[in-house]
């Protein structure tokens, strides 16, 4: 998105990129709570009397039933030849699996987020739920500029959390006036400009009392302007002039009244594409980006997964409830096109439609999910894509063992060398009947 409009940078809004490899506990069957963070300090061992695995009360688990172990620069997940398997994604893994962020995984009835987390995590003061580097991201960027004068504008798609943010900055402010919020796409050009400037008596059929608009009734105080991008153009300008004057005048007015109003605008719409498009003024986007935060969707934060469904199982009196792990998997699984506004309704359906406390993947709960997924666009068709190159066939098992000799039984720097993932590496090896381990110093 082209950002040349963008006004100011305030210093202290980005994290140090400092990370942490952690399993986050997202179901269990016995004490260890959900969202309970273990960070991966060395190799952990998963089984019923394993010491770090013990408190899961997990029966389903071998006694040894699989480990995750450092590799290099990453961790792998192995199955220990357990009795009931080891599962990455919902499927079985019979080989070593090099772990990727965001990766569900089960081990007997226990279902795991693997995430790298901020090694610092700023704290959660400003009500937005999540521990992991996008949301801390997001946390550090509405905390600088809350003190500042600037207006703000949140980018995000629908449901992931634009208010709540608003709301956020307004709580870091000090300001002692209201939080007021207004969906600019909801109402028709003449209720919205009567609803954010007021009107006097008799200003149109209807009017039977002066109003005085959310601007004057947020005064000291924060406006969220929701969905600015669907503002009509018309209306723009007014927008404009009482963010620039800091006086608003109602319909029917002749006079300017003062006013001391924090603005924060957010759209789920690129606004530079409205702005190309003559359906935003450039004035007015320049006005509104004097700082821009980008809210990331939830598929692309699933390490939040947990913190937010105790969040919200607790806002409907729920909090005890729990997960079965075929539940977890289901939505740790799905694209979440709705975001956090979707994983609220699926959430309820469980509640209703489980028996008990153990909220389950049950038939309402599956057609939720496959309704919201439906609600995912199709990937756009690419008008002209390059020339894909032939494919290179992969390594014989001489040259697979040459590179972990010459890179010291590295599987990272060996798949490098090879143009390898290393999870391909890993395939490879146990299509060959390499030992990669024998390679190990």
């Amino acid at each position: 998105m082209d950002e040349t409009l963008t006004i100011s940078t305030l210093a202290g809004a980005d994290p140090g990129d400092e990370r942490t490899p952690a399993l986050i506990v997202w179901s269990a069957p016995g004490a260890v709570g959900r969202g309970t963070v273990w960070p991966l300090q060395g190799d952990l061992l998963f089984g019923r009397t394993a010491p770090a695995t013990e408190a899961l009360g997990d029966g389903r688990m071998s006694r040894r039933h699989a480990e995750v172990v450092a590799d290099g620069d990453g961790w792998v997940l192995r199955d220990l030849r357990s009795r009931n398997g080891t599962s990455v994604g919902g499927q079985l893994i019979t080989e070593d699996h090099l772990l990727q962020p965001g990766e569900v995984l089960r081990v007997g009835a226990s279902v795991f987020l693997f995430a790298w987390l901020p090694t610092d995590p700023s704290d959660d003061d400003l009500g937005m739920a999540g521990i992991g580097a996008a949301t801390t991201q997001v946390r550090n960027q509405l905390r600088a500029v809350a003190k500042h004068p600037h207006t703000v504008l949140l980018l995000g798609e629908t449901g992931s959390g634009k208010e709540v943010a608003a709301q956020a900055v307004h709580r870091a402010s000090g300001r002692r006036g209201p939080f007021s919020a207004v969906n600019c796409g909801a109402l028709a050009p003449s209720m919205l400009e009567s609803e954010l400037f007021g009107h006097k008596k008799g200003a149109f059929t209807g009017a039977v009392s002066d109003s005085p608009g959310l601007f004057r009734s947020a005064d000291g105080g924060t406006l969220f302007l929701d969905e600015i991008g669907e503002m009509p153009i018309e209306l723009q300008t007014r927008l404009l002039r009482v963010l620039e004057s800091r006086s608003v005048r109602p319909v029917g007015g002749t006079r300017e009244v003062p006013v001391d109003v924090r603005v924060v605008a957010a759209t789920n719409r690129d606004p530079t594409e409205r702005v190309r498009a003559g359906e935003m003024r450039a004035d007015l986007y320049a006005r509104l980006a004097q700082w821009i935060v980008r809210l990331p969707p939830l598929r692309e934060r699933r390490e939040d997964l947990p913190v937010l469904t105790s969040v919200l199982l607790a806002g409907m009196d729920a909090a005890e409830a729990r997960l079965s792990p075929e539940l977890a998997i289901a939505l740790a699984l799905h694209p979440w096109p709705l975001n956090v506004r979707g994983l609220r309704n699926v959430l309820s359906t469980a509640l209703v439609a489980s028996p008990g406390p153990l909220l389950v993947l049950s038939e309402p709960v599956r057609a939720a999910l496959s309704s919201a997924a439906s609600l995912v666009a199709a990937p756009a068709p690419v008008a002209s894509a390059a020339p894909v190159p032939p494919s290179r066939p992969p390594p014989d098992e001489a040259l697979l063992r040459e590179a972990m000799e010459a890179h010291g039984g590295s599987v990272a720097s060996a798949s490098r060398a090879l143009g390898l993932s290393r999870q391909q590496l890993y395939r490879l090896a146990s299509k060959l009947g390499v030992d990669l381990s024998a390679y190990r110093a």
